[in-house]
């Protein structure tokens, strides 16, 4: 019987997903990448000044260590995975910016009179992470995970809205 190949392209996390499945499965697996090191848009290179790190293409990745996938091949064991106490800051205005801070408390904290808006979007998600990442890498439309997400996700969405707004104005994703 003729040994069954793969190649991958391209060593981004959907590319080592892949690889990693099919190697699993008995496949040769050969990953090819155009750049010097792995990671795709995921990886961190010092770009201006020594010492100073960033994320080539990407910024935030929160569920990747609670990822199924990831979990089952003991990624936090593989890999280092740096968490920032600030995730990402928005520009504002001239000398002002949002910080979104790992705490939820603190990021709320830091933007005054939006903080509130902030914190009735946001709250339902953190008191629901577990649930979340056992969901976020279901299908879409998996019965089970529809209604339970659907159940505080656009309610989440409706409530962040300023007082008085219509919920009409927040667009639904399509049923299943």
């Amino acid at each position: 019987m003729a040994t069954r190949r793969a190649i991958i392209v391209g060593s981004g996390p959907n590319g080592l997903a892949a690889a990693v499945t099919l190697a699993r499965a008995g496949i040769e697996v050969t990953v090819r990448e155009r750049s010097a090191t792995i990671g795709g848009g995921t990886a961190t290179h010092e770009l201006t000044l020594p010492g100073y790190r960033h994320d080539v293409c990407s910024a935030v990745h929160p569920m990747a260590a609670a990822s199924g996938f990831f979990r089952s091949f003991e990624l936090a064991s593989r890999v280092e995975l740096l968490t920032p106490e600030i995730s990402y800051a928005q520009p504002l205005a001239p000398g002002r910016s949002a910080l979104a801070y790992r705490s939820l408390g603190r990021t709320v904290e830091g933007l005054g009179a939006d903080g509130a808006a902030w914190q009735r979007l946001f709250a339902p998600l953190v008191e629901r992470a577990a649930e979340l990442s056992a969901i976020a890498g279901s299908p879409c439309c998996h019965p089970a995970t529809s209604r339970r997400s659907s159940s505080w996700g656009c309610a989440s969405c409706t409530r962040a809205l300023p007082p008085g707004t219509s919920g009409s104005a927040v667009r639904r994703p399509p049923r299943c």
